[in-house]
Order: C-alpha cells, then structure tokens, then sequence
C-alpha cells in the first residue's frame, strides 16, 4: 500500500518538467462516513459507568486489563469496582491463562475511553495509568496481528476458529477503524498518549491489515465478490466457525469491509476493484419485494430487499445449516431445529444502502480523477411525469425539525427533517382555484427499517387519517407515493404530523398535475387570469390612452400610450399617471 495517511490524499502529477498539478480530494460518501462513524462508540462503558466518577471508573477499567495488554468482552458492570481476584477473561489460552479479545468491541473501546480520560483527567496519577493501559492494549493489537495483516478474534491462541482471522461481527473493521484513526492523528488519538515511534507501527500494521483484505476477497469464475466471516491466518481462504457456520460468503460480514475500503482515502485501483466487485455482487443476489422472518423464513414484502447471511463459497446458492454441522445444510428454513430458527441471524436488509451510496462512491472517484460532470437536477416526478407545480421539502410554513441538504438524491435545495418523536410535523401552504379533491405525490426517503405513519390535516379538518411512508431502505434513496385530498377553494395549510416516536420519513417535495392548485397564499379572486396560468395576479389590462375601459379607482392600469413625441409604460391609478419608463411628461407622477 502506499503511504499517504494525513487528512484528505491528493494525487501529485508531473506536467511540463517542472510545475505540478493536484487532483482533487477524496471525499467518501456520506453515507459510508456515517457507517463508520458507528464503529467508533464506547457508549457501554460510558453508559456503565452513569453516576460514577468516570476517572475512577475508567481506573479501575485499567485493573482488568489482562496482563498481555487485551480486554475481555462485556465486562463493562465489572469495571464500577477495581480488579481483586480471580479470571480477567472467561476465555482460556492453549495454557490456560486469560484471553484478550476485539470480539464485541472489547479492547477496541476500552482504548476510546483511555485516550479521551487521558486528554481530559486533570489528575497525574491517573493520566500516567491510562497512558500505560493504552499502549499495552495498542501493542496486543501490533502483537496479535498475524504476519500476512490480518487479526483474528483472540490473544494468545484459544485452539479454534478463535484464532482465525475474524470478521465476524465486524470485529477486524473495528479494529481497523482505530487503527487509521491512531495513524491519522484522528481525536481522541491525538495527544502524546503514543510516540510517533508507536504510531508509525501502527500506519504499518494497518498496510498489512487493507492488503490481506484485498487478497481475501473471494473470486468466482474471475470476478471479485465478497469475504467469509473467517479467513485462515496464512492460506487466507474462507474458513468454518462454530458448526453451523460454515466457510461461505458473507452476506453480512462484508458489508463493513467495504464501508472501510470506501472510506480510505488512497482509493488504489485495487480497492476501487474491491468495492466495486462486492457492490456488483450484492445487486446480483438482492431479493426485490423480500424480507425474512424467523418463523415462516423468506415472506413477501413491497419494497424490502434481502440477502442472506451465508452463500456457497464457489456459487451464489445461499443456505442454513443446524448444530450438527455440513450433513444439515439445506435451502429449507424449515427443516433446521426451532433452536437455530429463532436464535440466530440468518439473513435481512444488509445491500440497500451499500447499493443507494454506489452512485456517490463512483462521483466521488470522479472528482478525484478530475472527470466528473456535475448531472443535471432530478425533475419532480408525479408518478410517470414531470409535476406541473411542486413544493420544494425545504419551503415548509413550519417545522418541527431542521432543513437538511446532508442525504444526496433530492429535489431542489434540500428536504424537511422531523424531530423523532410523535407528534412532530411540517406544513406546507397551497392554494385551491376550485373546491375538489387533489392528488398529491409526496417524495420521501426513511432509511428506517419500519414504515412510519403520518396524518395530514388542514386547520381542523382531517384529510389524512393514518398514512405510511415505507421503508426506502436508505436515507438516500428516495420514493414518491400518491394520497389524495379533498380542499376548499382558497388557501389551506397542510400539516403532516408523525404518528410514531421515530418521527417521518424526510420529505423531499410534494407535487401535483393539477394547474387548479397553487402553491404558497395567492389571491386568486377577480385577476383577470385565466384558468391554467401561473397563479400571478395580474396588475392591469393593456390599454392605449385614447380607449376609455371602464375603470375604478381601487385598481392599477398599464398604459403603453404615448405622451407628446415619446412612447412608454405607465401605470394608471385614480386618475393619477405614474411614469414606469419611457420620456418624463408633464402630467407624469414620480
């Protein structure tokens, strides 16, 4: 790998001898920046520790530390009272002693905490223990990593699929998370709690680790695809775990892999081959209109998608398997025990959003080459055609909630975001030229994995009593659903309000085909309008001078006459002439 680390990459290119151009930055999608932000919590220590000095919790964290430098999982009520006796891990060595582990983000948010006590504690004694724990957990992570860069789940050796290099549970990304922002100078690592020394270990040890990833992702008929939950340490093919777990391509696990290489700043050929092979392989074998139930298996469902958590490693057949093993395997959900039913993850939505970000991940690879080509706006689409008239999302009456133009694919400048609570709303104001009933198409996206309910209402009139906005599946994919209404003529304000805790989906724009419907407060009383124009009031007639309409002094006329030897513009208003443009008379008013 190469070895530019610090902040954003640029790429450096020889022109003309002497003078250097720069591309431009990388910049990930937005949406592969928040996967990994997700990596990056310690909120089970922090929470454990409510109501406690955090210094002395984080302390007596430091007494549990095994004596290799590794934490063991799930320890955080442990870590209230100081270490006295006993186990620090429930697993053993091949020797019996205590295992560290990166399983369940142990060790990996244990060396979070450290480092933010470390820059915040005003107390020596303490800042000298957690700069100690720290550098011991960060060299378990140097000394457990295995020769061809990747990590398996425990330090030292357990004597089982332990020692395999683990993605499971995203136990390798987790640790890589950290490991780039220890290489990077990424808060909370940025202080002297490690040596520039220590670090460049570390900017090495993550090489390796991006390289073996690379060179595990599995290839059918010479196409790349995806990676198993393990990998064996040196032949680096896909290996078994506990016994219905066996060597497979991971629908799950490799999602987190590409959120990582997506997020790396030196997009090398290898890497854009490597997320654009997994991305390719997750459209192959998405299951439109599909979700997963633990009691019935595969059900129908409008607007799910799935994928399965385990697929033949040499073809894309998914399958389950029982706890005795390869004689089980079968494509029949049913036929595996209730045990293995219910208590485990087979399968659900793990490729919707891998597959909303492509377009933003391919932009962005653009804008590093220097090719890419701003598109054109997306159009308001109402069902199969351009809206005649739409509100943009962002031009509400009022909120509860923000303007945001944060999730790409929207309409206009941006979408209206509710606060997740029930309750919350957004209104939006339209004029009716007719009294009648109104179809409206509302674009929406609701990354959620529910449907969340809505109602429409106009003062006190109720006009939607319970909607739904589906789930999209991302908070970048976007869909237009049609609800009809009946209005009044004349000005209504249309509130939609959430129906559930979690709020609604974002609104993009809500549009319509009907030229009777305006949007905003508009005066559509005498305007001398007809049906079908825009909606603006018109301020006069044309008229030359010497015509004598009838006329009333509450009203403005245009005037394109003459005056003398000039012609021009003016408006007339009981009685009085006011000169727009043209040659100034004597009877003009200015």
């Amino acid at each position: 790998m190469g070895k530019i680390w610090f902040g954003t990459v640029a790429t450096l290119a020889l022109v003309s001898g002497t003078s250097f151009s720069f591309a431009a930055d990388y910049v990930p999608p937005s949406t592969a920046v928040s996967k990994i932000n997700s990596y990056r919590g310690y909120s089970e220590l922090t929470s454990a520790a409510s109501g406690m000095d955090i210094d002395q919790y984080t302390y007596n964290m430091t007494t549990w530390q095994i004596s290799n430098g590794g934490f063991y999982k799930a320890m955080a009520d442990k870590y209230k009272s100081a270490y006295t006796s006993g186990n620090k891990s429930e697993w053993r060595s091949k020797d019996g002693g205590d295992l560290g582990t990166i399983d369940n983000n142990a060790t990996i948010q244990e060396m979070r905490l450290l480092a933010v006590r470390y820059k915040e504690t005003t107390n020596s004694n303490y800042k000298n223990a957690f700069k100690s724990s720290f550098n011991k957990a960060l060299n378990f992570i140097l000394t457990m990593q295995r020769s061809k860069g990747g990590l398996p789940q425990v330090w030292p050796k357990r004597g089982n699929y332990s020692d395999q290099i683990t993605l499971n549970d995203n136990a390798m990304i987790r640790a890589m998370v950290t490991m780039m922002d220890i290489a990077n100078k990424t808060s909370p690592f940025d202080s002297d709690i490690i040596d520039d020394a220590t670090r460049n270990k570390m900017k090495s040890a993550l090489d390796k680790a991006i390289d073996y990833l690379l060179k595990a992702q599995i290839v059918n008929n010479g196409n790349l695809t995806v990676w198993c939950a393990q990998h064996d340490t040196n032949s680096l093919a896909p290996v078994g775990a506990r016994a219905y777990e066996l060597p497979s391509k991971s629908g799950n696990e490799s999602m987190g892999v590409v959120w990582f290489l997506m997020n790396w700043p030196e997009q090398t050929e290898a890497i854009q081959k490597a997320v654009k092979g997994a991305i390719a392989w997750y459209k192959k074998n998405k299951l439109a209109d599909k979700a997963f139930s633990k009691t019935a298996g595969i059900v129908d469902k409008a607007g799910s998608s799935l994928w399965f958590r385990f697929y033949e490693v040499n073809s894309d057949d998914y399958f389950f398997c029982d706890r005795d093993g390869a004689s089980t395997k079968t494509q029949d959900f049913m036929k595996i025990s209730e045990d293995r039913r219910t208590g485990y993850q087979w399968a659900g939505d793990y490729g919707s959003a891998l597959l909303s970000a492509e377009s933003a991940y391919l932009a962005a690879l653009e804008k590093l080459q220097g090719t890419y080509v701003e598109p054109p706006p997306p159009a308001a689409m109402c069902g199969s055609d351009s809206c005649k008239v739409f509100i943009d999302g962002v031009n509400f009456v009022e909120i509860d909630g923000v303007k945001e133009a944060t999730n790409s694919g929207f309409v206009g400048e941006g979408y209206a975001n509710v606060a997740n609570a029930t309750g919350s709303f957004v209104t939006y104001g339209v004029t009716a030229k007719a009294e009648g009933k109104y179809t409206l198409y509302i674009s929406f996206a609701n990354g959620g994995n529910a449907e969340r309910g809505f109602s429409v209402t106009a003062g006190d009139r109720t006009l939607i009593e319970s909607g739904s906005m589906e789930s999209t599946g991302g908070w970048t994919t976007w869909k237009t659903q049609s609800v009809e209404v009946e209005l009044p003529a004349g000005y209504s304000e249309l509130k939609f309000t959430s129906l559930s805790k979690d709020g609604m989906a974002n609104i993009d724009y809500i549009g319509w085909m009907s030229e009777n419907l305006l949007v905003g407060k508009v005066d559509v009383g005498d305007t001398g309008t007809t049906p079908g124009d825009s909606g603006t009031t018109a301020i006069g007639v044309r008229d030359v001078r010497a015509a004598s309409p009838a006329r009333t002094a509450d009203r403005y006329y245009v005037d394109f006459g003459t005056r003398g030897t000039s012609a021009g513009v003016y408006l007339m208003r009981g009685g009085k002439t006011f000169r727009v443009n043209g040659s100034s008379h004597s009877g003009a008013q200015r």
